[in-house]
This record gives C-alpha cells, sequence and structure tokens, in this order.
C-alpha cells in the first residue's frame, strides 16, 4: 500500500522508519543532526509550502529521505489504518 502525504506524493507503506510531529522534534539535537544530513545529501524533500506539520522518514534501497509535510502526523497515521 501506499501512503498519500499531500502535493500529489506517494509513499510506499513499507518504506516508512517513523512519521514524526514536528513541532515535537525541531528543537531536538537528533532532529537538527538528521535534517542537516539529508539536507546535505540532497535527501529533504520539502512539501509543506512552509507549513510543516509533520516529518516523515523514509528508506528505499539503502537510502534514507525526509519528507516535510503540511498534513499532521496524526492525520497521516489515521491513513495507514
Amino acid at each position: 500500500m501506499y501512503l498519500y502525504i499531500g502535493d500529489e506524493k506517494l509513499i510506499h507503506n513499507e518504506e516508512i522508519i517513523g512519521i514524526f510531529n514536528l513541532q515535537y522534534i525541531k528543537n531536538t539535537k537528533e532532529y537538527k543532526s538528521m535534517y542537516k544530513l539529508l539536507e546535505e545529501n540532497n535527501s529533504l524533500i520539502d512539501i509543506s509550502e512552509g507549513e510543516g506539520k509533520s516529518f516523515i522518514l523514509v528508506e528505499k534501497n539503502k537510502e534514507k529521505k525526509g519528507y516535510i509535510a503540511k498534513i499532521g502526523a496524526n492525520t497521516i497515521l489515521k491513513r495507514l489504518i
């Protein structure tokens, strides 16, 4: 199955490592470190139009990518069920 995260983006469910509420993690050192690493590798996709509410971390072919979406993490999680 695929998960719709907005802006015509679909993610395969099996690739998802985690879905996080951006409000709670954005000031943590772990998030800042992951953000910097993904950004340096051009693996950070911001589809939030400046209204980021969730951070979705995925891994495909041993390569990690991060998505910042304007859909809330709880809403995205409900779509998985």
